[in-house]
This record gives C-alpha cells, sequence and structure tokens, in this order.
C-alpha cells in the first residue's frame, strides 16, 4: 500500500559494524534508527543539540538519545568526548557534577548547570561531538536492545525495532518501566501457547507462544507507561504497523511472512498520526496532501499525537517532519554512520 507521503533515508553511504549475531542491521536498522526520530524529535534526522530541563527527573535531557543528567547517560557522552579531545573541551567544568549524577534540586550543581543546554547546543556543531553521541546510543541503547530481541528468539524486524525504540524512550534497565522490566512483565502474562500468523514462535515460559502475539502485549505492557518520551505516538504506529502486515499475511508460507520484516520501505504513523511511508533511498521528499486517521482509529491504537514532554512542537508547523520544503522539492539528507566508533570512544 502506498501512503500519501514518502521519506526515503541515507543508508547507501553507511557502514555498521557487526557488533551481534542477531538483530537490526543495515537497511531496517536505519528504518528503525530514524522511525525512532520521529517519535522523539519529530524528524527522521538526530537531534544532537537538542537539551532540556525535566522536572520528573531533577536534570535535564540532551541529544540525540535524550542522555540524561542523572542516569549517566549524559556522562557516558562526555566521556566519550574528552577521549577525543584528551580532555581539553567545554564540559570539562561539569566532571564532577556529571559523575554525582546532576541533579539540580536546589543544590550547588543547580548554578553550575545553568548554562549546561547552551554548551551542549553549541558543542553538538562538533563532528568528534556528534560521533561521541553516536557511540553511546549504539553500545547503551541499540546494542543491549538487540541483545535483548536475540536472548527472546526474536526474529522479525518490527519486533526487534520496538525493543530499540523502547530502551531509548525508558531506558534498558529492570525496573518496571525499563526495557527489561517491561520485557518480564510481558512474559508474566504468558500462561498458555497463543498461535497467531507470523510464522515465528518464541518459547516463554515453556510456552509457544507466536513473535507478533508477544510483540502485541508488550505494546500493552508498555502503554501503562506512555508518559515517557516519544512513548505514546511509538505505541500507536507500531500498532498500526501490526495492522498493516496482518492485512497483507495470507497464510504460513515462509514467502508471507516477510510482511512482518523490513525491507526497503516501512508504512508508518508519524507523531502527530498522519500515515506515511519510510524508505532507505538516501533521498527525502514531501507530499501536501496528506491523511490523517479518524478519531476512532486513533483510539483503536491509544492516541495518534505525539504530546508527550519532550514533543519540539512550538505552534508554528516548522518542526513537522514531512514539511521541510514544497511538494515537488528533494532534499539530501546526511548519511548516519551509527555505531562506528562505538568500541572505540565508549569506555
Amino acid at each position: 500500500m502506498k501512503l500519501p507521503f514518502s521519506l526515503t533515508l541515507g543508508t547507501a553511504a553507511v557502514v555498521l559494524p557487526k557488533i551481534v549475531d542477531a538483530g537490526l542491521s543495515g537497511c531496517s536498522k536505519s528504518l528503525a534508527i530514524q522511525l525512532t526520530n520521529v517519535f522523539q524529535f519529530d524528524q527522521i534526522e538526530f537531534s544532537y543539540d537538542s537539551c532540556v530541563q525535566d522536572s520528573s527527573i531533577g536534570g535535564y535531557r540532551a541529544g540525540i538519545a535524550n542522555f540524561n543528567t542523572v542516569d549517566g547517560s549524559a556522562w557516558n557522552v562526555i566521556k566519550a568526548y574528552h577521549k577525543m579531545t584528551n580532555d581539553n573541551d567545554e564540559f570539562s567544568n561539569y566532571d564532577d557534577a556529571l559523575q554525582n549524577n546532576g541533579k539540580n534540586n536546589g543544590t550547588e550543581s543547580s548554578d553550575i548547570f545553568s548554562k549546561f543546554c547552551e554548551i551542549w547546543k553549541s558543542a553538538s556543531k562538533n563532528v568528534k561531538f556528534q560521533s561521541a553521541q553516536e557511540s553511546v546510543l549504539e553500545k547503551k541503547y541499540f546494542q543491549k536492545s538487540q541483545s535483548e530481541a536475540e536472548d527472546l528468539g526474536l526474529t522479525l524486524s518490527i519486533t526487534q525495532a520496538q525493543l530499540y525504540d523502547t530502551a531509548i524512550s525508558h531506558g534498558t534497565s529492570s525496573k518496571s518501566n525499563g526495557l527489561r522490566g517491561i520485557i518480564k512483565a510481558t512474559n508474566k502474562k504468558i500462561t498458555a501457547d497463543i498461535l497467531g500468523s507470523s510464522g515465528s514462535i518464541l518459547n516463554i515460559n515453556g510456552y509457544k507462544v507466536n513473535e507478533i502475539e508477544w510483540l502485541k502485549l508488550f505494546l500493552q505492557v508498555r502503554s501503562a507507561y506512555k508518559d515517557a518520551p516519544g512513548a505514546k505516538a511509538s505505541i500507536a504506529s507500531y500498532r498500526y504497523m501490526i495492522d498493516n502486515m496482518l492485512s497483507k499475511y495470507t497464510n504460513n508460507d515462509k514467502k508471507d511472512r516477510n510482511v512482518f520484516n523490513w525491507g526497503n520501505s516501512i508504512d508508518v504513523l508519524n507523531g502527530n498520526g498522519e500515515p506515511g511511508d519510510i524508505t532507505c533511498d538516501n533521498n527525502y521528499s514531501s507530499l501536501s496532501n496528506l491523511v490523517q486517521l479518524d478519531d476512532a482509529k486513533c483510539d483503536e491504537y491509544d492516541g495518534c499525537g505525539n504530546d508527550d514532554a519532550n514533543s519540539n512542537d512550538d505552534g508554528s508547523g516548522d518542526d513537522d517532519w514531512w514539511l521541510y520544503g514544497s511538494a515537488s522539492t528533494t532534499h539530501k539528507i546526511s548519511t548516519i554512520a551509527i555505531g562506528i566508533l562505538a568500541c572505540i570512544f565508549v569506555a
């Protein structure tokens, strides 16, 4: 099914290291990463310079994976950057505070962090700092999510990608709202065999579970934590994709199983509930005749809009990811080389 607008993603120049034996790679990895960017930042490209104070965590969220100053992820980025600059860079004054979790809840560190976002945004113009962010995203979020996917026996792109998306929104911890915690809660729901149509069968608690049915349960559990950045839009889009794929599935032949894996394109919902098409052709184009799902369908997907606290929409329309340029304009977008420096720059 061809949808009313098209986005194409840069992958032709991307060389990705083989870090895990199973999971997303190549085009499917690029699709997953840039789809998550849509949910996080309302655009398909990384937002290196994103930086906001978040009162819910008592710190700041910044960069391409919403690295924060409380859980140590922002410190991981800055440590990687320090290695590239031989500890001679604009973040040196933050080392002690970041190692102390960077909390700004009325303590002295609040004064230290008063210019944190200004410095982060400025540093994000530096290719070395961009590489530091990419390397931490690869090691802390992508690799860990795909290791979890491998342990579960996941074989379908859509399920593997959802685990990556959850890692970005919720982190990978075993807490109830972390990736491993959500996986644990999902598996607890399985007390019998669950049949389905994907052709991929998991062994959970000694039961045979169809992978797409497991993904549905996972999304159900994750929906309890949909206030996390990008979570609500992601859950709606993945439910939409599951419906589309199931509508194309006719039997258990191997050729039909391919509808659950990602080739050169995927049909998705963006952060505002409009359906679209993301592809891997290293170009980006937009069309003006957008179609939005009706309220009933949005209710079925538990809401379509990306109204979480991390949304960058200021009401001007400038953040709409499908309207960068006129309907007849095609833009080259920068290719991404995620993970090339992962093992070099992250301790």
